[in-house]
Formats: structure tokens, C-alpha cells, sequence
């Protein structure tokens, strides 16, 4: 998850940038302490989580707020103890921290901040494991999974993912427009391009089809047809 923090406080910046290290999912942030910069990088860039403060030199954060969609989580980091009762009056507004801080009361709204997003998540987004880091991945946009080992690899058409998961816990947890086709591969059935003499090909790569999978594969083309 890449969280988006908004604080014209160098120091509280600081802080809450050093606890989002201390979070296991939480891949990257951003920092800004200008609300008109935070307007642009949030029309630019897509992010899971925004650590907003309500009172900014150029625009309250109560402005910022009627620009962010209900698929991000915010939490509200300020002094202002009055904004609570009107702040939930904002659905994407998942926890409220006064100033100063601890650790374990932020712990405590990125986690609430995490539970807000999964029940948001539609079924073709999902999260998986890449190192200390999870990935948010939109199945849509994976083309195969093949084994490799106790890992399994995400191919894109630009990159690949490697996850600490075995094919077969994935499988689990996929849509049904993946089909495994393969002992040691899974594919995007949409992503297909074409299907011949035990082969099919996406984005100009070929993959084998084994006997015992091919009934089921053409039977969800069917079905998705």
C-alpha cells in the first residue's frame, strides 16, 4: 500500500514517515506539506492511504477532503479535537489522531485504514506477499502464473511479481476467468489470444497445455464466450 502524508510540520512529517516504515504493508510514501501540491499528486498518482492534517497555510484539509474518492482511506492527523464529531460526515475517513502521535494509536488506524480498503477491494484486486512488502495486483491485468518452486511468478505484459505462495494457494483465491492449463501454470482465460495443437499464446508467448487440464480450459472459454 503506498500512503500519501500531508502535514505542513516538517517534524510531524518526519514522525509519521518513520512509523510507516515500521508497518509491514506499507510499500512507499509520499510527503508533502502543501495542500494544493497533495490536490495534484493525488490526480496523478493512486494512493491507498492519505495521512491528511486539517489546517494547512494555503487549504484546510476539509477542501482536500471533498476531492478524495471513497477507495482511499484517510486519516485525519491534527490538533483540531473540535473536527471529529463533523468528520464523519466523510465515509473515506476511517480514524481520527490528535496531535501528538504514538505508534501504537497510528498502529491502530492503519490497520483500521487496511480493513476499510479490503472490504472495498472488488474481486478482481488482490493483495499478495513480495518480500516484507504486499502488493496490491490487478488480476485483469496479469497475462499467467507459473510455478517456480515455492514462489509463484505474476506475469504482466511490462514486469513480473514473484510472491511467497505456491500455485495452489493462489488458485484458491483467483476468479474465475483464470484456468490452470498446466501442472506448474495458471492463465488469464481473457488474455488468451489464440489456441492451437496444444498451445495457447498470450502476448505473443506460448504456453503448453496439459491433456487433463484442456477439457476444463475450453470449458470456461465457453462459458466467458
Amino acid at each position: 500500500m503506498h500512503c500519501l502524508i500531508v502535514d505542513d510540520d516538517p517534524l510531524i512529517c518526519d514522525l509519521l514517515s518513520h512509523f510507516c516504515t515500521k508497518v509491514e504493508f506499507i510499500s512507499g510514501t509520499t510527503v508533502t506539506g502543501s495542500g494544493f501540491e497533495s490536490i495534484n499528486l493525488l490526480g496523478q498518482n493512486a494512493f491507498d492511504i492519505v495521512l491528511l492534517d486539517y489546517d494547512l497555510p494555503d487549504i484546510t484539509g476539509k477542501e482536500i477532503l471533498k476531492l478524495i474518492d471513497s477507495g482511499t482511506a484517510v486519516i485525519m492527523v491534527t490538533a483540531h479535537r473540535d473536527f471529529a464529531s463533523e468528520s464523519y460526515e466523510y465515509p473515506q475517513i476511517v480514524d481520527y489522531l490528535v496531535k501528538p502521535v504514538e505508534f501504537s494509536r497510528f498502529y491502530q488506524g492503519i490497520q483500521k485504514a487496511r480493513n476499510y480498503l479490503t472490504r472495498q477491494e472488488p474481486d478482481n484486486l488482490m493483495f499478495v506477499k513480495d518480500g516484507t512488502r504486499l502488493i496490491r495486483i490487478d488480476l485483469d491485468k496479469v497475462l499467467f502464473i507459473r510455478s517456480a518452486g515455492n514462489y509463484a511468478e505474476l506475469h504482466f505484459s511490462d514486469r513480473k511479481v514473484l510472491t511467497l505462495m505456491t500455485l495452489k494457494e493462489l488458485e484458491q483465491k483467483l476468479p474465475g476467468f483464470f484456468q490452470r492449463v498446466h501442472r506448474s501454470c495458471i492463465v488469464n482465460v481473457r488474455m488468451i489470444e489464440s489456441i492451437a495443437n496444444g498451445e495457447l499464446t498470450i502476448n505473443q508467448q506460448e504456453v503448453s497445455i496439459s491433456s487433463s487440464y484442456e477439457k476444463e480450459l475450453m470449458k470456461k472459454i465457453s462459458l466467458l464466450s
